[in-house]
């Protein structure tokens, strides 16, 4: 169903270090709102991994809550949902699916962090790429299971362009009409 996400996460683990780790599962929901899951790159390559994710179809995003980063990208995948990458200066790359910018629940909706299609995405474009876990400061050495979390989209989506298009009709058409009348005036 296309007005569904489903997010697949590490979950059961083996750390760089070879300690095995189950993440528990009040830690993965904080991505939420939060990014437990993060990509490290090589610092002087994020901008191959901008180029990259271009080439793969993302877009520079206009309108976002700037986090310091020195690349904000987007990519409508299916349905009303988005993904949006975030690259910073020291490799870091944050990750989450949204709404998509159409729609004002774009603002509200729900959003997940998400790794893997960001990851996946970079395989040809950057020498070396980690999973870590944002709040153990660990990176992962490898997965043993993952886990899916299923995100649905409001039923109602409410487009925002036509409700823009209309507020600035009604908002000029008194303008307008006084610019009318004064050029009735001295016509």
């Amino acid at each position: 169903m296309k007005n569904t996400y489903v997010v697949y996460l590490p979950w059961h683990v083996k750390l760089e270090d070879g300690t095995r780790y189950k993440i528990p599962l009040s830690l993965i929901m904080r991505g939420l709102r939060n990014n437990i899951f993060i990509i490290k790159i090589p610092s002087d390559e994020i901008r191959h991994a901008a180029m990259g994710l271009i080439d793969r179809g993302f877009k520079p995003t206009l309108l976002a809550v700037y986090k310091g980063e020195s690349y904000s990208l987007s990519m409508k995948t299916y349905g009303p949902w988005e993904l949006h990458a975030r690259i910073f200066n020291d490799g870091t790359i944050e990750s989450e699916v949204e709404i998509n910018r159409d729609y004002l629940q774009h603002l509200v909706g729900p959003r997940f962090n998400v790794v893997y299609e960001i990851y996946e995405l970079l395989r040809d474009y950057v020498s070396e790429r980690k999973i870590c876990i944002r709040p153990l400061s660990m990176c992962i050495g490898d997965v043993i299971e993952n886990i899916g979390i299923e995100l649905r989209a409001p039923k109602a989506l409410i487009p925002w362009k036509p409700i823009a298009i209309i507020t600035a009709s009604l908002a000029l058409t008194p303008i307008l009409s006084n610019l009318s009348k004064a050029y009735n005036i001295f016509a």
